[in-house]
């Protein structure tokens, strides 16, 4: 057919004069449309030759690599439309390279890498209006218009040369500022652009120009937006969240490759940090994206925060200075920031989930105990199997009819790896703190049971408590190590500010992570003695806060913390006592 190449210059002129409209949906619909599914299917009938993997393979695998270009010649689109260039002299051109390359072929590798440099800088202009494809790619009244676009772009990258698939994705990139206004009008542009971020090399190339410094930008911009919208509005919108939470997902997938992560992790985690504590402190514009946003945000700053000692004790320092940047008045932030720093300096257990038990008899005991435990392993959330071993023993009595020893405590013995456990302690702690540590977490606990002097007295070791043994001392100044980086970047002087400025015990959240992360720091000599340094007023600071709990008078209710831990005013007296004996030693 002679007249191809008409009706394509004829369908091309109609969609740019289509794209001047801009987004308006009688247009979009009525021609823009049409003509994008020509266009994909004049594409997808198209048999040429593509870029295979082997040729992929034989080309260098940077995607900055210049000399990885096509090898047919490229063609300026504006001088087509206008009839100076046709298909014919394409063709031409195309003829002349395949002949030359059989004979001359880095020749050509060298030439056809001039060419392109060349057509870059007569056709630079052609190249950054992207504004039509920008109309498109986010309008909002068609997705079937974006799909269709977002499907072609695909293609152009995945079968175009080099250093064109290069040109689309940072075109791309220049258009992620485009997601907040977009909002849901961006979802197809986000699955495109993270489909290039996942696959490939590509990631390592858009980390090396800037993406994860500007995603964070575009991330921070956002969620600026919502505090003004938290002071503005009574009012929220559903759809409210979804470009940040599209934005933090695609820093996410960019962080999870381990040589990215480790380069660019110490840059963002203090933006990271801020996005979070910012989306913490809505109420009227939290919306289900917003929740997912900040539960996405809170996992990504636990993953680039568990690292080297070196990459923590960075951390403290950074929310050291996070807490600086925020108001006094402010009572809310600095909880979760002094509760993190918390359980940066001692960590504290956490309570043991679900595990599995396996009951079994003493063998050399097999002809003179009766009955099996026959549901092997047993889930420690099955009714009689705690919180005591003493339930434990009951249940083997009651499931084997051994009915003598049941009311008797002192007839039958628990051996945990290979030692007698008291039947007053807890089966959680008893799996934590004895079998834990020697079998580990991929096998049942195995208890077994046996009759107490059967034959002969017992060898083996009693348990009857887990606490520290008799006479052993813990060493403060290596458990709370790290508390001695909160000293030294300022930390003691922003937590007394803090403290200042309590007024109330309506601020009770804070004072009690306050005062418990002063607990932690003054386990250690050099802390202290900063604390009592002339210029930070410490005990003039903390009597005026013992004052305010003082004024409480007998509502314990206002000064107690926790069952089983002392109240406000007692943490506040061991404080001043420990400071007083370091100023008396000193």
């Amino acid at each position: 057919d002679s007249c191809w190449e008409i009706r394509l210059k004829t369908l091309i002129r109609l969609f740019l004069k289509a794209a001047r409209k801009g987004n308006s949906p009688a247009v979009m619909d009525s021609i823009s449309l049409p003509c994008l599914n020509m266009i994909q299917d004049i594409l997808h009938s198209y048999k040429g030759k593509g870029y295979s993997p082997r040729r992929g393979k034989e080309k260098s695998s940077s995607p900055s690599d210049p000399m990885d270009t096509d090898d047919r010649p490229t063609v300026d689109v504006k001088a087509w439309l206008q009839g100076s260039f046709s298909y014919a002299h394409w063709k031409k051109e195309l003829d002349v390279l395949e002949t030359k390359r059989i004979s001359a072929k880095y020749f050509n590798r060298w030439r056809n890498y001039l060419q392109e440099k060349k057509w870059k800088g007569m056709h630079a202009a052609g190249i950054l209006d992207q504004t039509y494809l920008k109309q498109i790619l986010f309008n909002k009244s068609c997705r079937v218009a974006r799909e269709v676009t977002a499907n072609l772009l695909t293609k152009f990258i995945e079968a175009g040369p080099q250093a064109r698939r290069r040109e689309l994705i940072d075109t791309l990139t220049s258009f992620l500022g485009e997601v907040g206004k977009a909002g849901e009008a961006s979802a197809e542009f986000i699955k495109l652009y993270k489909k290039i971020v996942e696959g490939g090399e590509w990631h390592y190339y858009l980390a090396v120009k800037g993406v994860l410094k500007q995603l964070a930008s575009l991330i921070e911009a956002e969620i600026n937006y919502f505090g003004l919208l938290e002071q503005s509005r009574l009012s929220s919108d559903l759809s409210l969240g979804f470009a940040v939470k599209e934005l933090t997902s695609l820093l996410s997938s960019l962080l999870h490759h381990s040589r990215i992560k480790a380069v660019y992790k110490s840059r963002l985690v203090s933006s990271v940090l801020g996005g979070f504590l910012s989306l913490k402190r809505l109420v009227i514009q939290r919306t289900k994206m917003v929740d997912e946003t900040q539960e996405a945000l809170l996992g990504l700053l636990e993953d680039m925060t568990s690292g080297t000692a070196e990459e923590t004790q960075e951390f403290i320092r950074i929310c050291v200075d996070t807490v600086k940047r925020y108001p006094a008045e402010d009572d809310l932030t600095p909880v979760f920031i002094f509760e993190r720093l918390c359980s940066i300096v001692y960590p504290e257990e956490t309570e043991t989930g679900e595990f599995y038990l396996s009951l079994e008899k003493d063998p050399q005991q097999e002809e003179f105990l009766q009955g099996r435990m026959l549901g092997n392993p047993y889930s420690s959330k099955e009714s009689g199997l705690g919180p005591l071993m003493r339930d434990v023993k009951n249940k083997i009595c009651t499931d084997c009819e051994l009915v003598a020893l049941l009311e008797d405590d002192n007839g039958m013995e628990l051996l945990v790896n290979n030692k007698i456990i008291s039947l007053d302690l807890p089966v959680k702690d008893v799996y934590s703190k004895v079998w834990l540590p020697e079998a580990g977490e991929s096998e049942a606990m195995r208890v077994i049971y046996r009759m107490r002097g059967l034959l002969g007295d017992a060898t083996e070791e009693f348990i009857e408590s887990l606490d520290k043994k008799e006479g052993e001392q813990s060493d403060d100044e290596e458990i709370y190590k790290l508390a001695a980086v909160v000293g030294e970047c300022g930390g003691l002087k922003v937590m007394l500010d803090k403290l200042s400025s309590i007024r109330s015990l309506s601020s009770k959240p804070l004072l009690i992570v306050i005062l418990k992360l002063f607990g932690y720091c003054c386990k250690l000599s050099a802390n202290r003695q900063r604390l009592l340094e002339p210029g930070l007023n410490t005990a003039g600071v903390m009597l005026r806060c013992l004052q305010l709990c003082l004024s409480a008078g007998t509502d314990s209710q206002q000064t107690s913390v926790a069952s089983g831990q002392p109240s406000l005013t007692e943490t506040l007296l061991e404080l001043l006592e420990r400071l007083l004996v370091e100023a008396a030693a000193t």
